[in-house]
This record gives structure tokens, sequence and C-alpha cells, in this order.
């Protein structure tokens, strides 16, 4: 597996990567990642990284220019550790990822094919950062980028949904016999609210400053506008006027603080509260609140 993301982060496509290498591991194959080098290891995975970036030791979550070098650094790893392990299959994640192990399945003739976990578009993510402006020349450079990493490069192309599977057909001309959906979802033995006494479950709610009997809304995930965030705050500012009394757990990073003050400046900093960063392996309770 080609990672661009420093793997593993509790959060979105990192999820995703962990619960299909814990499937494919426990259906008997052999699984190498090779993601950034920054991140947290998880015991059982096998997990190679880059070097470190000689000039920015820190960097952010999510979308960003030094993601270039980055991923320069990701296709060396790839190609020392495809020349050392000779894989059976390439499955990049992302269009970086489906991009870097496009080439090495091009070095082997084909013989190494490449799946692509087609998690998003990639111009309309950078769209949502603001990076690109879909009026300029480079926007639709960076779009027919994508339509041949989409349509020349894998043999076949896993989609998180089924609307996902429809965008690729739809907007960038994928054949449809390429596209395989395969729906993102948890393990029901682990996030499964029974597991919790209804005692935990309150002394959860009492740590993190929630009334008992308040109903709530989860959200887990990462912290950013284009995910929605502005919006549940507004619906909790809205449900509070209409008098309905609910509470909105909000878990997460970054902008955890502006969110607070987000929370603050619509009157709902009591209805609100925002705890951070969410360990995977603690997620199951805390949505069970």
């Amino acid at each position: 597996m080609i990672a661009p993301t420093s793997f593993f982060g509790d959060y979105g496509g990192h999820i995703r990567i962990l619960e299909e290498t814990l499937a494919l591991q426990e259906l008997g194959h052999e699984v190498l990642i090779v993601t950034y080098y920054k991140g947290n290891d998880v015991p059982g995975l096998t997990i190679k990284r880059t070097w470190p970036l000689p000039y920015r030791a820190e960097y952010e979550v999510g979308s960003s220019r030094h993601k270039i070098a980055f991923d320069i650094y990701l296709a060396g790893a790839a190609l020392f550790w495809w020349l050392r392990w000779r894989p059976d299959v390439i499955h990049g994640h992302m269009h970086e990822g489906a991009l870097i192990g496009g080439v090495l399945s091009w070095l082997s003739l084909g013989r190494t094919p490449l799946v692509f976990d087609f998690q998003g578009s990639l111009t309309a993510e950078m769209v949502d950062h603001g990076f690109l402006d879909p009026d300029r020349w480079i926007y639709r450079a960076m779009f027919r980028l994508e339509r041949f990493i989409c349509r020349r490069l894998p043999k076949a192309i896993l989609t998180s949904s089924v609307r996902s599977g429809r965008m690729l057909a739809d907007k960038f001309e994928v054949a449809e016999e390429q596209i395989v959906p395969l729906p993102d979802c948890v393990d029901t033995s682990r996030f499964d609210p029974e597991r919790f006494a209804e005692a935990e479950r309150l002394a959860l709610k009492g740590r993190l400053g929630i009334p008992a009997e308040r109903p709530v809304v989860a959200y887990l995930g990462l912290l950013a506008d284009y995910q929605g965030i502005p919006d549940l705050l507004r619906a909790a500012a809205y449900l509070k006027e209409w008098g309905e009394d609910v509470h909105f757990l909000i878990m997460g990073y970054p902008r955890v603080a502006q969110y607070r003050a987000e929370a603050e400046r619509l009157g709902v900093a009591e209805r609100v509260t925002l705890p951070g960063r969410v360990k995977y392996d603690e997620a199951p309770f805390y949505l069970g609140v």
C-alpha cells in the first residue's frame, strides 16, 4: 500500500487504510504500508516511512503545498520497497498514491497491477482548500491529470461510496467495469453501544460536561469547514432558538480553538463540547455516549 498521508492519525481516510489492512491480513495476505515520516505506528502492521524533510519538521493536517516534497520522498521510498519486496499488487490510496503506484506498475510492465483506492476528487478537494480556482487554467490542467490517473493507471478502482463510483463514470469517463464500490463501514462488534454499561456512559458524560439527560448529537472526524463543522454549530444555535435541549459532541482535530470560539460567538458554548483528538480505539466508547 502507498499511503500519501501521516498514517496512522485517528481520522478520515486513515481509518479506511487501517480497516482494509486488517481485513486483508485476516484473509491471509501480507501487507506493507509505505507512508509519510510522521504518524503513529499500529501493532501488527508493517509500516515503512519516508525520510523526514530537512526543512520542515512539523506540518499541518490536510492539503499543503509542501505535500509535493512529501510525495517526492514517498515515491523514492515506494520505489525502494517495491524493488526489495516485489509485491503481487500495488494498492495506491488517493491520487498521489495511485500516480506513484501507476509508475511502479508501468516499470513492472504491468505484471504488478495497481488498485486505486479513490477517496474523493483531487481537484474538488483542492478547490475546497482554496488551492485551485475553477476558472483558472491550472484547474483545467489538474483536472486532466486527475482524469488520466483515474482512466489510465489502475486495473480497478475501489470507491468509498456508490455515489463516488457514479461520479467517476460520469465526470471522469471511467469504464464502469473498473469501478468496485467498497463503502466505508465499521466493525459492529466493536462499535456497539451495548458494550458499555449505563454507568460508564453517564460517567463519560460527566467528564465531558454534558448533562446526564440531555440527548447528544455526536461527530468524530477532521475538524474543517468543508467537513461541515460550521453547519453543526449553526444547527446547535437553531435548536437552542427552537427550545430543543440537545448537546453537540464534536470530536476531532485540528482547529479546536477556532470552533470553540465560533460556538461562543453563536451563544451555544454550553451546548457544544469539543474535546479534541480521540484515539480510534476509544472511538466506540465516545460515540456511544
